[in-house]
């Protein structure tokens, strides 16, 4: 076949860009082998059951209402407990003394803990025989986070302690050790 035969065949076999494609006609309803009179489709619908909806499902009680207070109370096995509000307590991910570096962490807990006239009083401070107000300011911020340690670990230890006394006692030991 030459090219300019087969280029030819291929540009009438296409359609132009632009130009309007009729769409394929929608395929034709299945046909049964045979019609049906309409005495036929009568008797065969007659002969079937009608179509009845299902009643709509009684609705199950919702908790706190009378019916679902009613089968707790009927029923020993079944406890109904008061709704609660659960909020976590936010901390921060980050605090200033990851952020920071120690000496301008040092410097701020001096301005927060310490008064301007304790920190113009002990302004200056002998290297051997005095600390300064950053030190005592980083000082009073360890033993703050020392009781919150102690008592978050005695809150957990008084948990613990009712379900296992032997492990209470040593998370208190383990949180007494410096």
């Amino acid at each position: 076949m030459k090219p300019v035969t087969l280029l030819l065949t291929l540009l009438a076999a296409s359609p132009l860009p632009g130009a309007d494609v009729p769409a394929e006609p929608a395929p034709a309803p299945a046909q049964t082998a045979g019609k049906l009179s309409p005495e036929v489709t009568k008797q065969l619908t007659d002969a079937l059951p009608k179509y009845t909806p299902a009643p709509p499902a009684p609705a199950a009680p919702k908790p706190g209402t009378p019916a679902a207070s009613a089968v707790a109370n009927t029923d020993p096995e079944v406890v109904e407990l008061p709704k609660v509000t659960v909020l976590p307590k936010k901390r921060p991910r980050l605090g200033p003394e990851v952020m920071l570096t120690n000496k301008a962490f040092n410097e701020q807990l001096a301005k927060e803990k310490l008064t301007s006239l304790d920190r113009g009083l002990n302004r200056f401070t002998l290297p051997l025989f005095g600390t300064s107000a950053e030190a005592r300011a980083r000082e009073e911020y360890e033993r703050e986070k020392r009781a919150e340690l102690a008592a978050d670990v005695a809150a957990i230890a008084r948990a613990t302690e009712q379900l296992d006394p032997a492990e209470a006692k040593a998370l208190r030991e383990a949180a007494a050790k410096p």
